[in-house]
């Protein structure tokens, strides 16, 4: 892609998908402002890029001079900012929601070229989920106001520092037994962080006059307990893999949530109430001429640190 030197403005690019995300930028030669509550924390980011590349610039996203600071002189805009579960002071609606809203009027006014908005696969009106509702409407919220946008809704993403597989296999090493909510169920279409990365880097180049949604998931389609067992085989542990239901699943996430990083949370077990998988109502991966990983030929680079003996036991 022939940029000349254009300039993105990145809102949650310090977390796992941003990283990824940055270092494809910088290769092609973008310079990229991060937004960031504590720019002094996260020099960990400079490096991705050449010197004087990757600008860290410390803003509160709720504060419209604060977002205009990151956006003027931008070309493109990224909006990856979001959350899991709620917090006292983080709450869906706020975050998955106003934010866009915020973002998406700055950048009619700035006169930003494209906005990539990343969503999640699922997204839809009604929903018993609080997090597919705000998600939802902040995509609403971004189709209404800025048409020149892209809205991307990856399903699970894995990856190096991913949430998902580093966590069970952390729990692996501690536990004798696993849980399946569900009874391990639920269909997933996990896709490499790389590739969603490229999903966002196609998506720049894209020159629409209406807001376009792609669904991105990988090549397969596995559900909860498949994912577990392909982890067990990768880290060669052996465990219990036990059923729970939707309704006691329910009742210990009530408890759960209550943690200061909840392993659990009623809206999360909503969540596993249905399939994340491609609906086939939107463009895909393969639309965007991206051909995705499978987690066969990726999960084994980065998870193997979870074996008793390391990479070679």
């Amino acid at each position: 892609m022939q940029n000349n030197q254009k300039i993105i403005a990145i809102f949650g690019g310090a977390g796992f998908l941003g990283k990824h995300l940055m270092r494809q930028l910088t290769k092609l030669d973008f310079r990229v402002k991060v937004a960031t509550r504590n720019p002094y924390l996260k020099g960990y980011l400079k490096p991705l890029g050449n010197p004087g590349q990757i600008e860290l610039i410390k803003t509160n996203i709720f504060d419209s001079e604060d977002v205009k600071r990151v956006l003027n002189n931008c070309d493109f805009a990224i909006n990856l900012v979001g959350i899991l579960y709620e917090t006292r002071k983080q709450k869906f609606i706020q975050i998955h929601s106003h934010f866009p809203y915020l973002l998406s009027n700055l950048c009619n006014e700035i006169g930003i070229k494209n906005l990539i908005h990343v969503s999640a696969l699922g997204v839809k009106e009604k929903h018993s989920s609080q997090y597919i509702q705000s998600k939802f409407q902040g995509e609403k919220n971004i189709q209404n106001i800025f048409k020149p946008s892209v809205i991307l809704r990856p399903s699970l993403i894995f990856g190096p520092e991913d949430k998902f597989f580093n966590t069970f296999a952390s729990y692996a090493r501690i536990f004798p037994a696993l849980p399946l909510i569900g009874g391990g169920k639920t269909k997933f279409a996990p896709i490499y962080c790389v590739d969603v990365g490229k999903a966002i880097v196609k998506a720049l180049e894209l020159k629409n006059t209406e807001p376009k949604i792609y669904e991105l998931g990988g090549p397969e389609n596995y559900s909860f307990r498949e994912l577990i067992e392909i982890l067990l085989g990768e880290i060669k542990k052996k465990r219990f893999l036990v059923n729970i239901p939707f309704n006691i699943a329910k009742f210990q996430s009530y408890f759960l949530q209550m943690l200061p990083n909840p392993i659990l949370t009623m809206d999360q077990v909503e969540l596993l109430k249905y399939d994340n998988i491609i609906s086939g109502e939107h463009p895909t991966l393969k639309d965007l001429g991206i051909q995705g990983k499978t987690i066969h030929s990726i999960l084994p680079e980065y998870i193997y640190r979870f074996r008793t003996y390391g990479q070679f036991g």
